[in-house]
């Protein structure tokens, strides 16, 4: 059986913690922040929830930054996707799916640079389509940016939803009739209203749960 597989991208396809650990540490030495500054970007950053124009200005605030929040934002932006990778076994899975005839797309929130990191990581080659909340103007948990994903592989709304997100990608791919599998990462699964199909701790064991 083959079918329509929708992964997200921060901390599903790719380790988003990692590469903003990698980014921050550079940012702290560039400015020349004190040694606490990197718990207290991290905290700050709210796990990358928090909005990039709030986010710089809270910091240029705390830290007494010279540059205005414009250049911190393009810097940012133009720096940060750079610190991105897919692993070798997150490849390989992909691989496994799309030699079965499976459709693959990334449905991701986020700003256009969401395709850099995709391209930075070796991974545009690896999947059938790209759906990005910016660009679409549409985002999970909403059916329309499922849909396009769907319509961009060519294949019907039916299949799996992967992401590490209960509200956006759990919750929004219930809402559409795809089956679901949560990326734990070693965390519980809380809520009481709706459990995601499957959970997986990586992205080879949840192609497995899919060829299963």
């Amino acid at each position: 059986m083959t079918g329509l597989a929708l992964f997200d991208l921060d901390d599903t396809l790719i380790d988003r913690e990692a590469a903003f650990s990698l980014w921050l540490t550079e940012f702290v030495d560039e400015f020349n922040l004190p040694s606490d500054a990197l718990a207290i970007i991290s905290r700050i950053d709210m796990n990358g929830y928090a909005s990039r124009n709030l986010f710089f200005q809270e910091i240029k605030e705390m830290f007494d930054i010279d540059e205005t929040i414009e250049e911190l934002l393009a810097r940012y932006f133009a720096e940060y996707p750079s610190f991105f990778e897919a692993d070798a076994e997150t490849i390989r899975a992909l691989r496994r799916l799309r030699a079965l005839d499976w459709k693959i797309a990334v449905v991701t929130n986020g700003p256009p640079t969401q395709m850099k990191k995709l391209e930075v990581a070796n991974l545009l080659d690896e999947v059938d389509a790209v759906c990005i909340s910016e660009v679409l103007g549409v985002g999970k948990p909403q059916a329309g940016i499922f849909e396009e994903a769907a319509r961009q592989c060519g294949r019907p709304l039916s299949g799996w939803m992967i992401g590490d997100s209960a509200s956006y990608d759990i919750v929004g791919g219930h809402l559409v009739g795809l089956r679901t599998i949560w990326m734990h990462h070693d965390r519980s699964w809380d809520s009481l209203e709706l459990s995601p199909d499957a959970v997986a701790a990586s992205i080879s064991e949840a192609v497995n749960i899919i060829l299963a």
